[in-house]
């Protein structure tokens, strides 16, 4: 089965991802970034995140790429609106990246290997172009470790759905405690892994992204077909809601990072 983008192109989850930032979502990484670094962002979706890491390298070059070209269409605009002239964008798949051996100082990701059917062949690619003695930094979820409150059932299914839809479009929702396995049985050395939890505020955001994905899979991913009725998938969306206008609602979601150097 192909690879998909679990979450998708939609407006709400445009608006969803271009709130990260170097700050909220990359702070492990900053420690290891110093200025004429040559750094590639591979999965740089609109390129929120990039913008920070391009400033904090400059004047270094930041090379954003995304296998999406409409990513790439926002993310070189944001670079043009905030002037930052040290940052550019292109399509390009990580499993065939359009780069020389032995490319960059440094390489980042967030959010992405969550998603990668073959990760091992992607951190080989992402080997080759990295420098000896270069450094990679990776970022992904872990649907294992969500602490959620209160935990109606229909919020619990509505969590086990869109893990399911995670590994139906050929994922890995728990590949966040594996990343530093992976890096290991890639050849990286000297690798230090690390964990944190983004807490959603408002919950808003986190149930209205969910919602608005699980209504979306009755057509985006035949669930209908995959034995979900749309009754079904409308009563997981409604409890989403309902829940984040809990009073007393919590939603921290694990991520795990995970450094290592090329040697």
């Amino acid at each position: 089965m192909p690879e998909k983008y679990t979450p998708g192109y939609s407006i709400n989850a445009m608006n969803f991802m271009a709130k990260r930032s170097l700050d909220t979502h990359a702070a492990f990484f900053k420690p290891y970034l110093r200025p004429g670094m040559n750094l590639l962002d591979c999965g740089c979706g609109p390129g929120s995140i990039a913008l920070g890491l391009a400033k904090a390298i400059a004047p270094g070059t930041l090379t954003g790429i995304d296998r999406e070209a409409s990513q790439i269409r926002i993310a070189a605009e944001s670079a043009f609106t905030h002037a930052v002239s040290n940052a550019n964008f292109l399509e390009g798949n990580i499993y065939a990246l359009p780069f020389e051996d032995n490319s960059f100082d440094a390489i980042f990701s967030h959010a992405l290997f969550e998603h990668l059917q073959k990760p091992v062949e992607a951190l080989a690619e992402l080997q080759r172009v990295l420098k000896p003695g270069g450094i990679l930094g990776l970022r992904s979820p872990d649907w294992g470790g969500c602490l959620i409150a209160p935990f109606p059932p229909e919020l619990d299914r509505a969590i086990t759905y869109y893990k399911w839809l995670h590994e139906q479009n050929s994922g890995n929702p728990y590949v966040g405690r594996e990343l530093r396995a992976l890096l290991r049985e890639t050849g990286f050395t000297n690798i230090k892994a690390s964990a944190s939890y983004e807490c959603y505020q408002p919950l808003s955001a986190i149930a209205e992204y969910l919602a608005e994905r699980i209504q979306a899979s009755a057509k985006e991913d035949q669930a209908v077909e995959k034995g979900w009725t749309d009754e079904r998938l409308t009563a997981m969306s409604k409890g989403l809601r309902e829940w984040s206008r809990h009073p007393d609602g919590f939603y921290a979601q694990a991520w795990c990072e995970v450094v290592g150097w090329k040697g």
